[in-house]
């Protein structure tokens, strides 16, 4: 941009018609316009557009209730739901249906919190045997 706009400045002390002189001013014009916008954009490149919370809203507050947004009325909703829960696509085979899906990770991470350790009972129970 500072080439251009350098060669530009040039072209305009070179030229002596007004018409092109105007039309030189008003390119130059644009062209700090543009770089201003461009060194406004790069200064802001890497940090987030809002704040964590404010982003990952609705993915939090499914989590906390999911069959709040798989029963609302919006059909974005429902697909939401679908990426939020599964990992892929669901499975589906002609004639036999839906297979079994892959969850996603937050639901693989809660299952495994959830179920932990899961022992049976002795069928002679927990307390100690007296004959």
């Amino acid at each position: 941009m500072d080439r251009k706009s350098t060669l530009l400045l040039d072209k305009l002390i070179d030229t002596n018609s007004s018409t092109v002189i105007t039309a030189y001013e008003n390119k130059l014009r644009e062209m700090e316009e543009q770089k201003t916008f461009l060194t406004e954009k790069i200064s802001k490149c890497g940090q987030p557009l809002a704040p964590f919370e404010q982003i990952y809203r609705t993915a939090f507050d499914f989590l906390a209730n999911p069959s709040k947004l798989w029963a609302s009325e919006r059909y974005e909703d429902k697909r939401a739901v679908l990426k939020l829960v599964f990992a892929q696509r669901l499975p589906y085979t002609r004639n036999e249906g839906y297979r079994t899906a892959k969850t996603s990770l937050p639901f693989k991470a809660l299952e495994g919190i959830h179920l932990g350790e899961l022992v049976m009972v002795p069928p002679h129970g927990l307390e100690p045997r007296t004959y």
